[in-house]
């Protein structure tokens, strides 16, 4: 019981002795603040949506429309050789577990099934 009670006070005096907790060692470019350009300031009468807003908000920028090259770049995902691969995979396992002639059907058409997704990626 002493044991645990050392080891909690411990733990909780450990931090106090860190640097991160310490003001003295903070950056100051962690709270400096851009200053507005003057384009960016408009005089309006009356409520504005960007006044209702709370919190931190990003200064505008020009939106480009993507070309069809840098959507399909920036698209994430395996495609549809990945997927092709993987639910060939995962019919070899399923079909593992059967037993008679489906399970064989089952890795068998998982087997092509995943080399024609192979047979995609590859190309």
């Amino acid at each position: 019981m002493r044991f645990i009670a050392i080891g909690l006070i411990a733990l909780a005096l450990v931090p106090a002795a860190g640097s991160a907790q310490s003001p003295l060692h903070s950056p100051a470019s962690a709270f400096a603040v851009s200053p507005v350009s003057a384009q960016a300031v408009h005089e309006q009468k009356g409520p504005t949506i960007e006044s209702a807003t709370l919190g931190v908000r990003s200064a505008p920028t020009k939106v480009v429309a993507p070309t069809s090259r840098t959507r399909r770049a920036k698209r994430s995902g395996i495609g549809h050789a990945g997927a092709l691969m993987i639910v060939g995979g995962g019919a070899m396992v399923a079909g593992s577990f059967m037993d008679g002639e489906p399970g064989t059907f089952f890795v068998v058409g998982g087997a092509l099934v995943l080399l024609y997704g192979l047979y995609l990626a590859v190309q």
